[in-house]
């Protein structure tokens, strides 16, 4: 029978960390295992984490005296793991009913899918954001691994959110550690994991993100440029060591430092237009990694499927305003645990 370990990290998230595992404790799946990797937290998170575990034999603790960083959580998750199938998830996240069933289901059928990955709710406030809840007809896609690579390397980014991901524990396995000098190591990871598989996509909802000032991504969605050469980093590192058996790996390695130039050209122009401190430090990044002069817009990066994706739910959410999370609502129930 299909076995699922999921693996939560943890570090001053105690007002969010009991919502966040009952998410996944409620999930209608057998077989099922949550560890809690707390950093040393200092909110009385460590606390929580020994009240879950005390009421539900399924939950592992990791209780670091000391903070290890980021990276040591989630490689310990790693070395953990040793069900069929795997989730990394941070104690802010939620993950939607339904969602470790619909992912395992699938894997079960398709087992050269290293791993699979949906679309990433936004909760702000209580509220889902419409733009993102489930649509009227679920589809599958599956690309082959290297072609994930080339795509995301035309695109140089991945429309892969960290909370809707399940992974074939075997092909974790293979891919590896988080390298702790990459800062988005997750991104290189899926990068690693199509080198293993195959990967698959669904439009469904697999996982919900909590959007709030203290959470991980906040220093990166407020300095861009900066998250811009970070992924850079990442498929430097990508490059140098997995990706360089790729027969194309300098051609591909190229096109993605020239579309990181696009793509910070087109937040460049943003930053111009409503008059924000990153535009010139924007334009200067992709005039460095451009081939094309300063004054030629990059007119086809606008057509990418992201962009176009994004204007898809910009009109959602003109049409419906975001949904508190409750039971009368046609989007997923989060129960709340008494604390």
């Amino acid at each position: 029978m299909t076995s699922i370990d999921v693996g939560m990290a943890s570090y001053q998230y105690g007002r969010f960390l009991r919502q966040s595992a009952m998410s996944v404790l409620d999930q209608d799946v057998p077989n099922l295992r949550l560890l809690i990797i707390d950093n040393a937290s200092t909110d009385g998170s460590q606390e929580i984490a020994k009240e879950i575990a005390a009421a539900d034999s399924r939950v592992t603790l990791y209780l670091n005296e000391h903070n290890r960083g980021y990276h040591d959580s989630v490689n310990r998750a790693f070395d953990w793991a040793s069900a069929d199938y795997f989730v990394l998830f941070d104690a802010d996240d939620v993950l939607p009913p339904g969602a470790l069933a619909r992912g395992a289901a699938f894997l079960d059928e398709h087992p050269d899918v290293a791993f699979l990955y949906g679309v990433e709710g936004r909760l702000v406030d209580g509220l889902l954001d419409p733009g993102r809840c489930d649509p009227a007809v679920p589809r599958w896609n599956i690309v082959e691994g290297a072609d994930f690579i080339r795509r995301t390397c035309l695109d140089s980014f991945c429309d892969v959110e960290y909370p809707a991901v399940m992974r074939r524990t075997a092909a974790q396995k293979k891919a590896g550690h988080f390298r702790p000098e990459i800062i988005t190591s997750d991104f290189e990871m899926y990068l690693r994991l199509a080198m293993v598989g195959d990967v698959a996509s669904t439009n469904q909802l697999l996982g919900i993100r909590r959007m709030h000032g203290a959470q991980m991504s906040t220093p990166h969605i407020e300095r861009a440029v900066e998250d811009f050469k970070d992924h850079e980093a990442a498929f430097a590192s990508f490059f140098a060591h997995e990706g360089a058996a790729l027969e194309d790996a300098e051609e591909l390695e190229a096109m993605a430092r020239r579309k990181m130039g696009d793509r910070a050209y087109w937040y460049a122009m943003w930053q111009l237009i409503h008059g924000r401190p990153e535009a010139r430090e924007a334009f200067e990044f992709a005039a460095e990694r451009r081939t094309a002069p300063s004054w030629v817009p990059p007119t086809a990066f606008l057509l990418k499927k992201r962009w176009l994706r994004s204007l898809q739910r910009a009109g959602r959410r003109a049409m419906r305003k975001p949904t508190p999370l409750s039971p009368s609502d046609p989007v997923p129930e989060i129960r709340l645990a008494a604390s």
